[in-house]
């Protein structure tokens, strides 16, 4: 038993994790002989879990639910896209996700990353508009007299 081995050396790594998740952990895990795996099944002896397991498993819970079915590497995509919605670098995520290269960051997550950048273009539109939050007589980076610059 155990786990096939990884894609990259970058793929052994460690996450850090919310508090209330690493308790639910620490009570999961409590008693539990140290070295064993604990994503298994059975009453006395260990079983290796497979990942069509899971998926199965959560198929069954989204369908309770009444929301759309999501596989575990569904749920992978979806937390790197919310990370990089709420502004975590690229790099952060490629180490967070075990990628070897940002570049395979870059190429997954590009439809996010495009979107990122037309927030930001409409963002700057913004902030250079006249009479926007940065220009003003208060505000002399718009130009040298404090008006703003011509459009």
């Amino acid at each position: 038993g155990g786990f096939l081995p990884t894609k990259n050396k970058s793929s052994v790594r460690k996450i850090q994790i919310d508090w209330q998740t690493a308790m639910q952990f620490a009570e999961l895990t409590k008693g539990m002989e140290p070295g064993k795996p604990f994503f298994v099944r059975g009453d006395s002896q260990y079983q290796p879990v497979y990942n069509s397991t899971v998926n199965d498993i959560l198929e069954r819970h989204c369908q309770r639910a009444g929301i759309s079915v999501i596989s575990v590497h569904g749920l992978r995509h979806t937390h790197a896209s919310i990370l990089l919605f709420a502004g975590v670098s690229i790099g952060s995520v490629a180490r967070r996700l075990g990628h070897a290269s940002m570049t395979t960051t870059q190429k997954t997550y590009l439809h996010i990353i495009q979107e990122l950048e037309n927030q930001d273009v409409d963002l700057v539109m913004q902030i250079a508009k006249p009479n926007g939050p940065f220009c003003g007589a208060e505000r002399p980076q718009c130009g040298a007299s404090g008006q703003p610059f011509p459009t």
